[in-house]
């Protein structure tokens, strides 16, 4: 959940510290810190806050130095403060963490026992003392001092260690929480992304479970297994730096990820779908073709915004493919000891980032029962990228907004093109009414519709600023708009701070209607399918009689029987309903986005929440 970042060479290496934590902010922010080695010895200057903040605190202070250590803080143990904010020290070693020392306080009382006075109340200081009082004791290098107590820390985490002589190889250690190296013509970088890099890195080296990493003040580096203390070769992997990382004129990241929709929608179709002698046609990766085809149960499993997009393929897996489909939350998943079946199940992962820790240890865990697995993954390189048997890229380009927003668009259309790839013709058009080849011309099209749907900006943003002092907001669809529902009362929630929940339609009267009185807000999703069009007109009513006020979001041709239900028309273009879910996602975020806006918060960084959960 933080993020780290370290560098080594022969620049000044404040600049490429302040800038490498300024990406890694969607990791953590709610502190930062800095500690810069040089021949004059070592700086720190640490912060309450995000990179801003920590900026203002340096101020003019010249910290000289060739290698240094960044850190931006999402709390897990101690309050966010000063005294908790990384870098810690002990003697002459100062360190950056992401993760969790499970076991930290015994550790720590093992060590208060022998005469250890701690500064903070964070696990990560336990690391860092600990590995110096064993480099003192035994006379060891910094490098084997780690490696002689990294069996005593339990937990998934990574480290980097740096010694107060500038003399002395920095220390990286993976141990569960993501690290990667990058390299450059005058020097090396590790950090938890590779967003936290400058334009002049151009090939990358993936940090593996157990790596211990060493890197010399002239730049060479070694990698050795912990366990068995055997060298390991990098690969080296080139990196192509053409994203554009700013806001450019607009004034959150998410208002930027959620306008790039439509680009990144047509740009994924346009590698998935062409034309040819037979028509339009799907192209998977033959690894993907053969997971696929002896697959006879999907487990999808997903956290947060990335379970939604799973319970959104269901329906459209089952609906088209006519194979069953089942979809947890990772974290549950994981630890109920799920029946998994090698002949017959294929693992279907979804994470923005790859390093979801819950997602991880699901794909791990279906690994050691022989089941293949297969990932949709929005990051090159990340780890479940390379430990999936297959992999569907998102695509979608750095999202740094914490609210998922055009990789959620691109985890549901994926999987949309998963069900109309694996469905057999005759079903598709006995669902459907279309063919495939039909169906898939339409979805060329979507992206100009999506295009149209940000033209409810305004209407959207009035809404908005109704919703703000809302002590509640109910979201209500049926079918394949549940799934959507549940994603924006995740979004709303989020952003806003405004409790929000997401139900099924038919379950009003099983409780959810309890909550509707007078004024208040009901956000129904009602898809042009005409078995659940007057249904969700019915539950509208329900709602109208208890005093709700009501907006829809629909189709254009299906708003006339609910036009005297609703305070706001929120009309989208006409269109299958197969595609709906990914034209009503647009107006849901910015109806968060508006909302938060109104209320004069911080989109981009909403409180407590980090982007990328790579702890428990």
């Amino acid at each position: 959940m933080c993020g780290i970042v370290g560098y080594t060479g022969k620049k000044s290496a404040l600049p490429f510290l302040l800038d490498g934590l300024e990406q890694l902010e969607y990791r953590g922010y709610d502190s930062a810190g800095v500690a810069v080695v040089g021949e004059g010895g070592a700086a720190v200057v640490r912060s309450v806050g995000a990179t801003k903040e920590l900026r203002e605190r340096i101020g003019d202070r010249e910290l000289r130095g060739t290698s240094g250590l960044g850190h931006t803080r999402w709390a897990t143990h101690g309050v966010p403060s000063e005294k908790n904010a990384h870098p810690h020290a002990a003697g002459p070693l100062l360190i950056v963490h992401n993760g969790i020392v499970e076991n930290s306080r015994s550790l720590r009382e093992e060590l208060e026992a022998r005469g250890e006075v701690f500064a903070s109340d964070t696990d990560t200081e336990t690391i860092v003392r600990l590995v110096n009082r064993t480099m003192e004791e035994g006379g060891l290098s910094l490098a084997d001092a780690v490696r002689s107590v990294i069996h005593r820390l339990e937990g998934s985490y990574s480290f980097l260690i740096l010694h107060r002589d500038p003399e002395v190889p920095l220390v990286a250690v993976h141990r569960g929480a993501p690290l990667v190296v990058g390299l450059c013509d005058h020097g090396v970088f590790v950090a938890s992304d590779v967003t936290a890099f400058p334009s002049e890195v151009r090939s990358t080296v993936f940090l593996e479970p157990d790596d211990l990493l060493t890197v010399e003040p002239s730049g060479l580096f070694g990698i050795r297994c912990l366990a068995s203390g055997r060298e390991r070769a990098a690969e080296r992997i080139g990196r192509n730096r053409t994203e554009e990382h700013g806001k450019g004129d607009y004034p959150h990241y998410m208002l930027k990820e959620i306008c790039e929709q439509p680009r990144v929608l047509a740009e994924l179709l346009a590698g998935k779908i062409s034309s040819g002698p037979a028509g339009l046609s799907l192209h998977l990766p033959p690894k993907v073709e053969a997971v696929l085809a002896r697959a006879r149960r999907l487990r999808i499993v997903g956290c947060g915004t990335s379970y939604h997009a799973g319970l959104l393929g269901k329906y459209r897996i089952e609906d088209l493919a006519g194979r069953p489909v089942e979809v947890e939350i990772a974290s549950e998943f994981r630890y109920r000891e799920p029946l998994l079946d090698p002949a017959s199940d294929l693992l279907v992962a979804l994470t923005q980032s790859g390093e979801t820790a819950d997602t991880l240890a699901a794909l791990r865990m279906a690994r050691e029962a022989g089941v293949p697995t297969l990932a949709l993954v929005n990051v090159p390189g990340s780890t479940i990228a390379r430990e999936a048997d297959a992999v569907l890229f998102l695509e979608a380009g750095p999202e740094f907004g914490v609210a998922a927003t055009k990789t959620f668009l691109a985890q549901i259309a994926l999987l949309t093109l998963l069900a109309l790839h694996l469905a057999p013709e005759e079903r598709l058009a006995k669902k459907t009414g279309l063919s495939r080849q039909a169906l898939l011309s339409e979805f060329l099209g979507i992206p100009g519709l999506l295009d149209k749907s940000l033209s409810l900006d305004s209407s959207i943003a009035s809404l908005a600023r109704e919703l703000a002092a809302a002590p509640l907001v109910l979201f209500l669809g049926r079918g394949a708009d549940y799934p959507l529902a549940l994603e924006g009362a995740l979004k709303f929630k989020e952003i806003t701070y405004i409790h929000a929940e997401g139900y099924p339609g038919g379950e009003l009267k099983h409780g959810p209607l309890a909550l509707v009185e007078k004024e208040t807000p009901v956000i129904a999703l009602v898809s042009p399918d005409p078995r659940l069009l007057p249904k969700m007109v019915s539950n509208m009513q329900e709602t109208l009689a208890r005093g709700a006020r009501q907006s829809a979001i629909t189709a254009r041709s299906a708003f006339e029987e609910m036009a005297p239900l609703v305070a706001t028309e929120l009309s989208l273009p006409d269109c299958s309903p197969l595609f709906f879910p990914i034209l009503s996602s647009v107006p849901l975020q910015l109806l968060a986005y508006h909302t938060a806006c109104a209320r004069g918060l911080n989109v981009d960084r909403p409180r407590n929440l980090a982007k990328s959960v790579t702890v428990e």
